[in-house]
């Protein structure tokens, strides 16, 4: 059966980068400008507060903080520290007097960040709150999550062959696992991401992802479901915030997009892969879409 949350994520293209594990001795703080990278943070020992889009935020241990949208942040060990940045931390990791080395009450890290392709965005992506802060007493933060974040450590301080490949696919799954306890937390009862945990709904996602190549019907995503022809249509676009057609369309052309930039077919090739007649009238529907013809994505 196909996972659609899966498949949105190889669709962004996700790929982790996990930076440290490193006690950080108070006074410290650290200035994360805002890039195109998605950071993260896990607490692991002792306390600290982030402060980002003039909010502050408790971190204590067994926390994991991400900033989908790439927010700038600083994180700290009391409020108003004046922060050093984040290159300037990092440069002097590779000298003789490494910053926050030194002091009392140390708090330790994981830091890390997410990459996803820029050209192209799904909308589950924009769905996200600008910081995600998962606690790890909430109910939500699942056995996985607390599972993972220590096994990232013990990998990272005894590294073994793969050791980067397995760094990387934990933090994946920290990742999943976050995105999983933050809708849940907070309730999130509209967008793609509540549509894909919804169990009827899901099993329509999971439809499409399958099959957008062939003409599906909202009757046939409907029965999918598991509901009439009407329930269907009102509840997914309520719950997910646009109709069932226009995510088919929606995931069609990002379908498109791939198959033309990286699996070299043509535009009329490309046409009958995603489920159109006409290479005339895919070329419509992705020049509306785009903003581009799919020839010049195509030649990119």
């Amino acid at each position: 059966m196909t996972d659609a949350f899966s498949d949105v994520l190889h669709f962004i293209r996700l790929k982790s980068c996990v930076y440290f594990v490193r006690d950080f001795w108070s006074p410290f703080a650290m200035q994360l400008d805002g890039n195109v990278v998605a950071q993260f943070h896990a607490v692991l020992r002792g306390n600290c507060v982030i402060e980002a889009n003039g909010k502050q935020y408790q971190g204590a241990p067994g926390d994991v903080f991400l900033f989908p949208q790439c927010d700038p942040h600083v994180i700290a060990d009391a409020p108003g520290r004046d922060a050093v940045s984040g290159p300037q931390f990092m440069e002097s990791l590779g000298t003789d007097a490494p910053l926050f080395a030194e002091g009392e009450s140390p708090t330790q890290l994981l830091c890390g960040h997410y990459e996803y392709r820029g050209d192209i965005r799904h909308p589950l992506i924009d769905e996200l709150a600008p910081v995600i802060h998962v606690r790890a007493g909430d109910l939500f933060a699942t056995d996985t999550m607390h599972a993972v974040i220590p096994t990232l450590t013990r990998e990272l301080a005894n590294p073994g062959p793969g050791s980067t490949a397995v760094v990387e696919k934990l933090a994946e799954i920290l990742l999943i696992q976050t995105v999983r306890a933050h809708v849940e937390q907070e309730r999130i009862q509209v967008g793609v991401m509540a549509g894909l945990l919804d169990r009827r709904l899901a099993r329509a996602f999971q439809l499409v992802h399958a099959n957008y190549q062939h003409p599906l019907t909202l009757d046939d995503l409907g029965a999918a479901a598991g509901m009439s022809r009407s329930a269907f249509a009102l509840r997914f676009k309520t719950v997910v915030g646009m109709t069932p057609i226009a995510y088919l369309a929606l995931w069609r052309m990002c379908s498109a997009h791939d198959l033309l930039a990286f699996e070299g077919l043509t535009v009329a090739e490309t046409a009958i892969r995603v489920g159109y007649e006409s290479d005339i009238a895919f070329s419509r529907a992705f020049k509306r879409h785009f903003d581009k013809n799919p020839g010049a994505v195509r030649r990119g």
